[in-house]
């Protein structure tokens, strides 16, 4: 586990925007977008969101969420979607159990998401 997603018993849990682990997974059913959520996402909810099996989900590319930017400069994780997010990602709270069990299996996926960004050209 990294250095600096890793937890000791007396740290702080990081700023969801240092961290991001919550917004990887390798499977297209990871955050399940109920009507509600998608009336809230609006318009967005077509490029956000898409179906598997019958049910909505959120997008998942490359191992994260498609509504997840990554800035590998300043190496912050911000949520695109954030005031329209669905209750699932609502109700994960910083520092919960399930937020340190996110952070406790998934710490690495983030940083190497912004080592393959920052080794990526940039786009033309």
């Amino acid at each position: 586990m990294s250095a600096v997603l890793q937890l000791a018993a007396d740290e702080d849990v990081p700023e969801c925007q240092q961290c991001g682990a919550c917004c990887f997974a390798n499977t297209p059913r990871y955050i399940q977008v109920w009507g509600v959520d998608s009336d809230r996402l609006g318009e967005l909810a077509d490029e956000v969101t898409s179906v598997v099996d019958g049910r909505r989900y959120l997008s998942m590319q490359n191992g994260r969420c498609a509504a997840l930017r990554i800035d590998p400069i300043t190496r912050r994780f911000a949520c695109s979607i954030y005031e329209r997010r669905p209750d699932a990602c609502r109700w994960l709270e910083r520092g919960s159990s399930h937020c340190q069990a996110q952070i406790a299996h998934k710490a690495e996926r983030p940083l190497v998401a912004i080592e393959t960004l920052t080794r990526r050209p940039p786009p033309a």
